[in-house]
């Protein structure tokens, strides 16, 4: 099982991604469960990625 809530510090490498996701939310340019579907896929490839 994939823990999500392991982290490397107050920022983490998917912090860039999630900041994307939220200020195309906040601008009306995706909805918000749009942008919440590409959150949790992004950051579940990266830990397939890494192992």
């Amino acid at each position: 099982m994939i823990d999500l809530r392991r982290r490397s510090g107050l920022n983490n490498k998917k912090d860039p991604v999630e900041t994307k996701r939220h200020t195309a939310a906040c601008a009306g340019k995706v909805s918000l469960a749009a942008a919440q579907q590409a959150i949790v896929t992004d950051c579940l490839v990266t830990m397939v990625k890494r192992g």
